[in-house]
Protein backbone atom coordinates (compact mmCIF):
# COMPACT_ATOMS: atom_id res chain seq x y z
CA UNK A 1 0.00 0.00 0.00
CA UNK A 2 1.23 3.42 -1.08
CA UNK A 3 2.06 5.76 2.09
CA UNK A 4 -0.10 9.03 1.42
CA UNK A 5 2.60 11.80 2.27
CA UNK A 6 0.92 14.77 4.31
CA UNK A 7 0.28 17.66 2.76
CA UNK A 8 2.45 20.69 4.19
CA UNK A 9 0.68 24.51 5.10
CA UNK A 10 2.58 26.99 3.46
CA UNK A 11 3.16 28.68 6.57
CA UNK A 12 5.91 31.81 6.31
CA UNK A 13 9.25 31.95 9.12
CA UNK A 14 7.96 34.10 11.80
CA UNK A 15 10.80 36.37 10.56
CA UNK A 16 9.29 37.10 6.94
CA UNK A 17 6.48 37.69 8.52
CA UNK A 18 7.60 39.87 11.64
CA UNK A 19 9.40 41.78 8.17
CA UNK A 20 6.24 42.13 6.41
CA UNK A 21 4.25 43.31 9.59
CA UNK A 22 6.97 46.14 10.02
CA UNK A 23 6.95 47.44 6.13
CA UNK A 24 2.99 47.30 5.94
CA UNK A 25 3.02 49.31 8.95
CA UNK A 26 5.35 51.87 7.95
CA UNK A 27 3.35 52.31 4.52
CA UNK A 28 0.19 52.95 6.28
CA UNK A 29 1.76 56.04 8.30
CA UNK A 30 1.80 59.13 6.95
CA UNK A 31 5.41 59.91 7.13
CA UNK A 32 6.88 63.26 8.27
CA UNK A 33 8.46 65.60 5.31
CA UNK A 34 10.61 68.17 6.14
CA UNK A 35 9.59 71.65 5.26
CA UNK A 36 11.91 74.92 4.51
CA UNK A 37 12.71 76.93 7.47
CA UNK A 38 11.54 80.08 5.53
CA UNK A 39 8.00 79.22 2.86
CA UNK A 40 8.09 80.68 -0.28
CA UNK A 41 6.68 83.57 1.02
CA UNK A 42 9.79 84.92 2.39
CA UNK A 43 12.18 83.68 0.35
CA UNK A 44 12.90 87.11 -1.39
CA UNK A 45 12.56 89.02 1.72
CA UNK A 46 15.26 90.89 3.21
CA UNK A 47 13.56 92.99 5.85
CA UNK A 48 10.75 92.18 7.39
CA UNK A 49 9.13 94.34 10.73
CA UNK A 50 5.37 93.20 11.97
CA UNK A 51 5.21 96.54 13.03
CA UNK A 52 7.01 99.11 11.59
CA UNK A 53 10.34 99.63 8.95
CA UNK A 54 12.87 102.35 8.05
CA UNK A 55 15.96 102.61 6.23
CA UNK A 56 18.25 105.54 7.49
CA UNK A 57 19.91 107.77 4.68
CA UNK A 58 22.20 106.62 2.43
CA UNK A 59 21.13 102.55 3.09
CA UNK A 60 21.34 100.07 1.02
CA UNK A 61 18.70 96.80 0.94
CA UNK A 62 19.34 94.08 -1.52
CA UNK A 63 15.88 91.85 -1.38
CA UNK A 64 12.31 93.24 -0.03
CA UNK A 65 10.77 94.86 2.49
CA UNK A 66 7.61 93.95 4.25
CA UNK A 67 6.28 95.70 6.95
CA UNK A 68 3.45 95.24 9.41
CA UNK A 69 2.46 99.08 9.53
CA UNK A 70 4.25 102.05 8.49
CA UNK A 71 7.35 101.60 5.93
CA UNK A 72 10.18 104.81 5.58
CA UNK A 73 12.84 104.69 3.24
CA UNK A 74 15.48 107.46 3.99
CA UNK A 75 16.50 110.01 1.31
CA UNK A 76 19.28 108.79 -0.66
CA UNK A 77 18.59 105.53 0.05
CA UNK A 78 18.13 102.01 -2.24
CA UNK A 79 16.36 99.23 -1.98
CA UNK A 80 17.20 96.53 -4.99
CA UNK A 81 13.96 94.72 -4.57
CA UNK A 82 10.10 95.48 -3.12
CA UNK A 83 8.43 97.78 -0.87
CA UNK A 84 5.31 96.55 0.84
CA UNK A 85 3.69 97.92 4.10
CA UNK A 86 0.06 97.25 5.64
CA UNK A 87 0.30 101.02 6.76
CA UNK A 88 1.52 103.82 5.08
CA UNK A 89 4.97 104.27 3.05
CA UNK A 90 7.18 106.42 2.05
CA UNK A 91 10.12 107.16 -0.04
CA UNK A 92 12.43 110.09 0.77
CA UNK A 93 14.07 112.25 -1.69
CA UNK A 94 16.82 111.18 -4.68
CA UNK A 95 15.65 107.65 -2.45
CA UNK A 96 15.45 104.52 -5.42
CA UNK A 97 13.58 102.16 -5.23
CA UNK A 98 14.22 98.86 -7.81
CA UNK A 99 10.78 97.35 -7.76
CA UNK A 100 6.93 97.86 -6.63
CA UNK A 101 5.87 100.25 -4.03
CA UNK A 102 2.43 98.61 -2.29
CA UNK A 103 1.23 100.24 0.74
CA UNK A 104 -2.13 99.51 2.89
CA UNK A 105 -1.95 103.48 3.72
CA UNK A 106 -0.98 106.32 1.79
CA UNK A 107 2.15 106.56 -0.48
CA UNK A 108 5.01 109.04 -0.43
CA UNK A 109 7.26 109.77 -2.95
CA UNK A 110 9.86 112.65 -2.61
CA UNK A 111 11.26 114.91 -4.50
CA UNK A 112 13.89 113.25 -7.29
CA UNK A 113 13.03 109.74 -5.94
CA UNK A 114 12.94 106.93 -8.69
CA UNK A 115 10.45 103.86 -8.21
CA UNK A 116 11.47 101.65 -11.08
CA UNK A 117 7.99 99.70 -10.79
CA UNK A 118 4.44 101.14 -9.77
CA UNK A 119 2.92 102.54 -6.76
CA UNK A 120 0.35 100.90 -5.46
CA UNK A 121 -1.80 102.20 -2.42
CA UNK A 122 -4.94 101.67 -0.39
CA UNK A 123 -4.82 105.22 0.38
CA UNK A 124 -4.09 108.29 -1.19
CA UNK A 125 -1.11 108.65 -3.43
CA UNK A 126 1.40 111.32 -3.27
CA UNK A 127 4.00 111.40 -6.36
CA UNK A 128 6.44 114.92 -6.31
CA UNK A 129 6.62 116.64 -9.47
CA UNK A 130 10.38 116.12 -9.85
CA UNK A 131 10.06 111.76 -8.95
CA UNK A 132 9.70 108.88 -12.18
CA UNK A 133 7.50 105.87 -11.13
CA UNK A 134 5.97 103.33 -13.91
CA UNK A 135 2.35 104.42 -13.28
CA UNK A 136 -0.06 104.14 -10.07
CA UNK A 137 -2.71 102.57 -9.19
CA UNK A 138 -5.39 102.02 -6.18
CA UNK A 139 -5.90 99.06 -4.31
CA UNK A 140 -8.51 97.07 -3.27
CA UNK A 141 -7.82 94.92 -0.28
CA UNK A 142 -4.71 94.85 2.17
CA UNK A 143 -1.80 92.78 1.14
CA UNK A 144 -2.45 89.60 3.32
CA UNK A 145 0.95 87.54 3.60
CA UNK A 146 1.80 89.83 6.62
CA UNK A 147 0.24 87.69 9.42
CA UNK A 148 1.63 84.44 8.06
CA UNK A 149 5.07 85.63 7.82
CA UNK A 150 5.76 86.72 11.50
CA UNK A 151 4.13 82.83 12.21
CA UNK A 152 6.71 81.48 9.33
CA UNK A 153 9.30 83.60 11.88
CA UNK A 154 8.16 82.41 15.06
CA UNK A 155 8.23 78.77 13.71
CA UNK A 156 11.97 79.13 12.48
CA UNK A 157 12.53 80.39 15.81
CA UNK A 158 11.17 77.50 18.19
CA UNK A 159 12.49 74.49 15.83
CA UNK A 160 15.76 76.24 15.91
CA UNK A 161 15.75 76.43 19.37
CA UNK A 162 14.57 72.65 19.49
CA UNK A 163 17.87 71.78 18.23
CA UNK A 164 19.29 71.27 21.56
CA UNK A 165 22.05 72.88 23.73
CA UNK A 166 24.94 72.87 21.77
CA UNK A 167 28.14 75.00 23.17
CA UNK A 168 27.28 77.46 25.75
CA UNK A 169 28.93 80.83 25.35
CA UNK A 170 29.41 83.85 28.00
CA UNK A 171 27.06 86.12 28.10
CA UNK A 172 30.08 88.80 27.09
CA UNK A 173 32.34 88.05 24.62
CA UNK A 174 35.79 90.65 25.06
CA UNK A 175 38.56 89.13 23.01
CA UNK A 176 38.99 88.31 19.22
CA UNK A 177 37.29 84.60 19.40
CA UNK A 178 37.39 81.80 16.78
CA UNK A 179 34.27 78.79 16.29
CA UNK A 180 33.96 75.92 14.25
CA UNK A 181 30.38 74.92 13.02
CA UNK A 182 27.82 73.66 15.74
CA UNK A 183 24.48 74.92 17.53
CA UNK A 184 25.64 77.73 20.33
CA UNK A 185 23.80 79.17 22.97
CA UNK A 186 23.52 81.75 25.73
CA UNK A 187 21.18 83.66 27.73
CA UNK A 188 22.07 86.30 26.39
CA UNK A 189 25.09 87.96 24.53
CA UNK A 190 26.87 91.44 23.38
CA UNK A 191 30.57 91.81 22.10
CA UNK A 192 33.03 94.65 23.36
CA UNK A 193 34.02 97.30 20.17
CA UNK A 194 36.27 96.68 17.77
CA UNK A 195 36.62 92.82 18.20
CA UNK A 196 36.37 90.16 15.36
CA UNK A 197 34.33 86.90 15.69
CA UNK A 198 36.14 84.45 13.11
CA UNK A 199 33.85 81.46 11.93
CA UNK A 200 35.99 78.65 10.53
CA UNK A 201 34.08 76.42 8.16
CA UNK A 202 37.54 74.01 8.10
CA UNK A 203 37.37 73.50 4.44
CA UNK A 204 34.23 71.30 4.46
CA UNK A 205 30.93 72.28 2.78
CA UNK A 206 27.19 72.50 4.12
CA UNK A 207 28.57 73.82 7.71
CA UNK A 208 26.17 75.95 10.09
CA UNK A 209 26.56 77.77 12.81
CA UNK A 210 23.60 78.63 15.08
CA UNK A 211 23.07 81.00 17.49
CA UNK A 212 20.06 80.17 20.09
CA UNK A 213 19.88 83.10 22.19
CA UNK A 214 17.80 83.23 25.09
CA UNK A 215 17.22 87.04 25.10
CA UNK A 216 18.95 90.04 23.43
CA UNK A 217 21.98 90.05 21.02
CA UNK A 218 24.20 93.02 21.60
CA UNK A 219 27.32 94.01 19.16
CA UNK A 220 29.51 97.02 19.74
CA UNK A 221 30.52 99.48 17.57
CA UNK A 222 33.13 98.28 14.83
CA UNK A 223 32.85 94.58 15.83
CA UNK A 224 33.23 92.45 12.67
CA UNK A 225 32.21 88.63 11.47
CA UNK A 226 34.98 87.38 9.28
CA UNK A 227 33.91 83.68 7.62
CA UNK A 228 37.23 81.42 6.63
CA UNK A 229 38.16 78.43 5.10
CA UNK A 230 34.18 78.27 4.13
CA UNK A 231 31.76 78.02 0.81
CA UNK A 232 28.17 79.38 -0.60
CA UNK A 233 27.09 76.40 0.40
CA UNK A 234 27.58 76.86 4.77
CA UNK A 235 24.99 79.12 6.90
CA UNK A 236 25.19 81.45 10.24
CA UNK A 237 21.72 82.20 11.68
CA UNK A 238 21.43 84.08 14.52
CA UNK A 239 17.93 83.28 16.60
CA UNK A 240 17.37 85.95 19.44
CA UNK A 241 14.63 85.68 21.79
CA UNK A 242 14.91 89.18 22.57
CA UNK A 243 15.83 92.19 20.92
CA UNK A 244 18.84 92.69 18.81
CA UNK A 245 21.21 95.95 18.60
CA UNK A 246 24.27 95.92 16.22
CA UNK A 247 26.63 98.88 16.89
CA UNK A 248 27.95 101.51 14.22
CA UNK A 249 30.53 100.85 11.76
CA UNK A 250 30.34 96.67 12.44
CA UNK A 251 30.31 94.07 9.62
CA UNK A 252 27.92 91.42 10.58
CA UNK A 253 27.51 87.81 8.66
CA UNK A 254 24.24 85.79 9.16
CA UNK A 255 20.38 85.62 8.89
CA UNK A 256 18.99 87.71 12.03
CA UNK A 257 15.92 86.17 13.65
CA UNK A 258 14.21 88.41 16.51
CA UNK A 259 11.24 87.90 18.71
CA UNK A 260 11.24 91.67 19.52
CA UNK A 261 12.94 94.73 17.81
CA UNK A 262 16.25 94.54 15.46
CA UNK A 263 18.27 98.04 14.96
CA UNK A 264 21.36 98.19 12.85
CA UNK A 265 23.94 100.99 13.71
CA UNK A 266 25.00 103.60 10.97
CA UNK A 267 27.43 102.15 8.50
CA UNK A 268 27.19 98.72 9.76
CA UNK A 269 26.86 96.17 6.96
CA UNK A 270 24.77 92.70 7.06
CA UNK A 271 25.61 90.02 4.81
CA UNK A 272 24.71 86.79 4.02
CA UNK A 273 26.83 83.39 3.10
CA UNK A 274 27.31 82.86 -1.17
CA UNK A 275 24.28 84.31 -2.49
CA UNK A 276 22.48 84.42 -0.12
CA UNK A 277 21.54 88.09 1.29
CA UNK A 278 20.48 87.14 4.80
CA UNK A 279 18.57 89.67 6.63
CA UNK A 280 16.44 91.32 9.43
CA UNK A 281 13.41 89.78 10.85
CA UNK A 282 11.33 90.74 13.77
CA UNK A 283 8.54 88.49 14.58
CA UNK A 284 6.36 91.00 16.84
CA UNK A 285 8.56 94.35 16.24
CA UNK A 286 10.20 96.81 14.37
CA UNK A 287 13.23 96.92 12.30
CA UNK A 288 15.41 100.05 11.21
CA UNK A 289 19.20 100.63 10.12
CA UNK A 290 21.13 104.02 10.31
CA UNK A 291 22.66 106.13 7.96
CA UNK A 292 24.73 104.23 5.44
CA UNK A 293 23.67 100.94 6.70
CA UNK A 294 23.83 97.94 3.88
CA UNK A 295 21.51 94.72 3.82
CA UNK A 296 22.77 92.15 1.63
CA UNK A 297 25.34 92.27 -0.77
CA UNK A 298 25.25 92.98 -4.43
CA UNK A 299 23.86 90.40 -6.22
CA UNK A 300 22.51 88.34 -3.88
CA UNK A 301 19.41 86.30 -3.58
CA UNK A 302 17.27 84.93 -1.16
CA UNK A 303 17.51 83.42 2.78
CA UNK A 304 19.05 80.44 2.08
CA UNK A 305 19.11 79.11 5.58
CA UNK A 306 20.30 75.45 4.57
CA UNK A 307 17.72 74.37 7.24
CA UNK A 308 14.23 72.11 7.08
CA UNK A 309 11.52 71.87 9.87
CA UNK A 310 11.09 68.19 10.87
CA UNK A 311 8.95 67.24 13.62
CA UNK A 312 9.12 70.81 15.00
CA UNK A 313 12.76 70.67 14.93
CA UNK A 314 15.13 72.37 12.27
CA UNK A 315 17.46 70.00 10.56
CA UNK A 316 20.12 70.63 7.70
CA UNK A 317 18.47 70.03 4.76
CA UNK A 318 21.20 67.95 3.41
CA UNK A 319 20.96 65.46 6.33
CA UNK A 320 17.21 64.30 5.11
CA UNK A 321 17.23 61.24 3.45
CA UNK A 322 14.43 60.63 0.69
CA UNK A 323 11.44 58.86 2.13
CA UNK A 324 10.38 56.06 -0.49
CA UNK A 325 6.66 56.86 -1.21
CA UNK A 326 3.58 54.80 0.35
CA UNK A 327 3.90 52.38 -3.36
CA UNK A 328 7.10 51.48 -2.99
CA UNK A 329 6.45 49.73 0.80
CA UNK A 330 4.10 47.90 -0.69
CA UNK A 331 5.73 46.48 -3.92
CA UNK A 332 8.20 45.51 -1.47
CA UNK A 333 5.56 44.11 0.87
CA UNK A 334 4.33 42.11 -2.31
CA UNK A 335 7.88 40.71 -3.16
CA UNK A 336 8.90 39.74 0.00
CA UNK A 337 5.65 37.89 0.75
CA UNK A 338 5.88 35.70 -2.73
CA UNK A 339 9.41 34.64 -2.20
CA UNK A 340 8.82 33.73 0.98
CA UNK A 341 5.77 31.15 -0.67
CA UNK A 342 8.10 30.25 -3.01
CA UNK A 343 10.52 29.13 -0.91
CA UNK A 344 7.51 27.17 1.26
CA UNK A 345 6.41 25.77 -1.81
CA UNK A 346 9.70 24.36 -2.99
CA UNK A 347 10.18 22.85 0.44
CA UNK A 348 7.12 21.22 0.60
CA UNK A 349 8.43 19.25 -2.81
CA UNK A 350 11.37 17.62 -1.06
Amino acid sequence: MRKLRKKKSMKLPPSTLALLVTLACTAAQVHAEGVPLFGQSLSGTSVFALTYATTGANSTVTGDIVSGDVATMGAASLLSGNLQSLGAATIGANAVLSGNMVSGGAATVGANATVAGKVAALGAITLSASSTTHGADTLSALPTNVQSNAQQIGAAQAALKNMGQGTALGTTMTLDTTLYPGVFTAANLSTTAGITLTLDGQNRPNQSWVFNIDDYLVTGAAMKIVLINADASNSVIWNSGGYTSLGASGEFIGTILAKDYVSVGAGTSVTGVGSACGGLYSATSYVSTGDGASIGGSGCRGIGSGFDIVDGTAVRSIDISPVPEPSTYAMLVAGLALLGLMRQRKQARL
